[in-house]
């Protein structure tokens, strides 16, 4: 090869040829149509990667839901958004712009509208029932189908558990973020929250306790940077006060829910039944028409009594057509016509039949799904119902936890405790007493029959020489309790604070701290008494001793003086150690009740092994002081008998207390066993509660539950509760 021709095909070897980009590959094309290749590594920001993925699967959560709620059919309510009326709910408008309205119908022009870089604040203002939730959900869904690379993800989240006070906004959403969605790790919810990569949907502000609700706006308007996306929900009006006290929530656009006209509800009725059925719904579309001021036009322009009637009437039913709705005769005015479909909320609501599937990356799918929803929509009214009467006769639209057993009247409710506190006493002394008399057995005849047949006898006799007096002793006290507190026992909680800071607000007062002392005393004496007088009937009837009702005279004397100084001892330490707890501050009502166990269970630990040690060291004194004196009986008291006397009353009094005498404990006798075995509540009462809030028939106001409306809470008052037929129908 010459070296001209060398040259020139080195020239020509290295002649530069366009390249050809796609993606990540560049392509070359080189001499005699060879073909170069050009790679780039690119890896995927794993932050992007989380918020595609979170949105994939809210996305696919608000479905469900919205399918559930039958949100997502051809022909939705027709309610219409417009800029809310009243300069003093919203920003200057050349910080929000003007908001457009909106439509259940049309919510792509919507969403496109909220999309803009300068208005992604957004206020959902209306009235009880207006579809404030339902609206919130379908815009969630809309946002996200139209999410792109770097958008924020909406995550609808119930505001009802935050506390401004206590904590931080992005400190709140972080645990609701990892709690909602457990697969997410804390590091990646941090780099979303922090890269404003997540669109907060906060639903209720109005579910928020009234003296929070200003409190809130503040930290919103302080945590959210400038530009934040932010969409809220609330009441018009409780959002007006809550303005009034803090201030709007800057640079967001209100918008507020407009009542459905007569003829919207005519034609959203018509419009939404099949061709089949659109005969039986036209007498009442024409009567709409006819008579808009009619009852039934009234009731209908509020889009949850309007989805009721369509529920309610869906199917054909030769007992009732839609039109009847419109007979005067019948429905002479509004609330006849509203508690007429307020009876089908429950069905409506409740719907039986198969669930969905789990869905994944959701703590809900790793639950246990709830009893009730597959329960017969009739029993979920007698549960509602019950609840519905026990606030109608507290006159208080407020369901706390605490206060269920209130339902329960003093008397019966003295005795249900009691019985409860007997068995657990009794279940826990007589086969401790019973393993210790068969270890300790120095009978004449040996083997482990004997043995076996000792410990038995002992142990039964010594669950009923605890269980009676126990029954006795913590009913009184339950009773006395509630009459010198004048109502339910609130949950508390323990501070053990000493020197310069042991007195501080909360902490109980002087004339508690006495009255709980003289509760501990009586009580005390109560069940001393009753554990010597019934161990000296007891022993009469299992010997011949003659002198078995005096030496049971002489123990119900020292049992008595000696549970009573213990009582009175650690009933006033107890109380010292309490304060109150900051109800109106709490979480939401799950909370406060895990709260409340817990300073109960750690009261117990603290106290039980007090009163017991008290109890094994007066025994010496008691016994040196009174042997012989009284009647002549010798009196003798061990270290083996301190120690086992001391555990069993630790554990038996604490036990005992702790039902009788504190918050959880009158909820595990009541919410958790009475109420359930009566048929009035399900077995699993809290998760009753939640899936109701979760349905739309209650509503939070921080930790108490409320009927979502006050006619809500009349109408179920009225329904007839009949505990033992609900009984008979959960045994079939």
């Amino acid at each position: 090869m010459s070296g001209t021709e060398s040259e020139h095909d080195h020239a020509h070897c290295h002649d530069d040829r366009p390249l050809v980009f796609d993606g990540s590959v560049a392509i070359q094309v080189g001499n005699y149509g060879v073909q170069n290749n050009y790679f780039t590594l690119v890896f995927p920001d794993p932050v992007e990667l989380g918020a595609q993925r979170l949105g994939h699967v809210v996305l696919a959560q608000w479905r469900q839901e919205a399918s559930l709620r039958e949100l997502l059919g051809p022909d939705p309510i027709p309610v219409r958004w417009r800029a809310a009326s009243g300069p003093e709910l919203a920003d200057h408008i050349e910080r929000t712009g003007r908001p457009g309205g909106a439509s259940a119908a049309d919510l792509a022009s919507f969403a496109r509208a909220f999309l803009h870089p300068e208005r992604r604040r957004l206020v959902v203002l209306g009235e009880p029932g207006s579809g404030k939730s339902s609206f919130a959900v379908l815009l969630v869904i809309e946002l996200l189908q139209r999410m792109r690379a770097g958008d924020p993800v909406p995550v609808l989240l119930p505001l009802a558990s935050w506390r401004p006070a206590e904590e931080h906004l992005t400190g709140w959403l972080e645990y609701q973020l990892l709690r909602e969605y457990p697969y997410l790790d804390r590091g990646t919810v941090r780099e979303l929250l922090a890269r404003n990569r997540i669109l907060p949907v906060l639903d209720g502000l109005d579910e928020l306790p009234a003296a929070e609700r200003p409190n809130a706006l503040r930290a919103l308007n302080t945590a959210l940077a400038a530009g934040t996306p932010l969409i809220l929900t609330c009441r018009t009006e409780d959002y007006r006060t809550a303005v009034a006290s803090a201030s709007v929530v800057r640079q967001a656009a209100v918008i507020e829910a407009d009542p459905l006209t007569a003829e919207e509800a005519a034609q959203y009725l018509l419009g939404s039944a099949t061709p089949q059925q659109q005969e039986r719904w036209r007498p009442l579309a024409d009567a709409l028409r006819d008579d808009p001021s009619c009852p039934a036009a009234e009731v209908l322009r509020v889009p949850l009594m309007l989805w009721l009637c369509r529920t309610a009437y869906g199917r054909p039913d030769p007992g009732g057509i839609p039109g009847e709705l419109a007979d005067r005769g019948r429905f002479p005015d509004a609330a006849d016509v509203e508690s007429h479909l307020l009876d089908s909320l429950v069905p409506s609501v409740y719907p039986v039949g198969p669930q969905p599937p789990p869905q994944p990356g959701r703590r809900a799918s790793r639950e246990a799904s709830w009893e009730g929803r597959r329960a017969d929509p009739q029993r979920v009214s007698h549960w509602l119902g019950f609840l519905a009467q026990h606030l109608e006769q507290r006159g208080t639209p407020d369901l706390a936890w605490w206060e269920l057993g209130t339902a329960v009247r003093l008397g019966p409710r003295m005795v249900v405790t009691g019985l409860v506190c007997a068995m657990g006493v009794g279940l826990l002394v007589g086969p401790v007493d019973g393993t210790w008399a068969a270890l300790g057995y120095r009978g004449p005849e040996p083997g482990l029959r004997p043995r076996l047949v000792e410990g038995i006898v002992i142990g039964a006799a010594d669950t009923l020489i605890n269980a009676v007096p126990a029954a006795v002793a913590f009913a009184l006290a339950h009773g006395i309790g509630f009459a010198f507190k004048g109502g339910a026992l609130e949950p508390s909680r323990v501070r053990i604070r000493l020197g310069r800071g042991a007195r501080r607000s909360g902490a109980r007062s002087g004339h508690e701290i006495l009255a709980r002392a003289g509760l501990g005393i009586a009580g005390g004496l109560a069940g001393g008494l009753g554990i010597g007088l019934i161990q000296g009937v007891v022993r009469k009837l299992l010997s011949d001793d003659p002198y078995a009702l005096r030496v049971g005279l002489v123990d119900a004397v020292i049992y008595g003086v000696m549970f009573a100084v213990a009582g009175g001892l650690v009933g006033a330490a107890m109380a010292w150690c309490e304060a109150p707890e900051a109800i109106e501050s709490a979480p939401g009502p799950r909370e406060l009740l895990a709260r409340n166990r817990k300073a109960v269970l750690l009261q117990w630990l603290l106290f039980a092994p007090l009163f017991g040690a008290a109890v094994a060291v007066e025994g010496w004194p008691a016994v040196e002081l009174l042997n012989g004196n009284l009647s002549g009986i010798r009196l003798g008291w061990t270290l083996p008998d301190a120690l086992r006397f001391g555990l069993l009353t630790a554990f038996g009094a604490g036990l005992g207390t702790v039902l009788s005498l504190t918050a959880w404990g009158q909820w595990t006798v009541f919410a958790r066993l009475w109420l359930p075995l009566t048929g009035r509540l399900p077995r699993t009462a809290m998760e009753f509660l939640e899936d109701a809030h979760r349905r739309g028939v209650l509503r939070k106001a921080g930790a108490i539950y409320q009927f979502r409306h006050t006619r809500l809470q009349q109408h179920f008052a009225r329904t007839e509760v009949r505990p033992s037929r609900v009984e008979k129908r959960s045994r079939r």
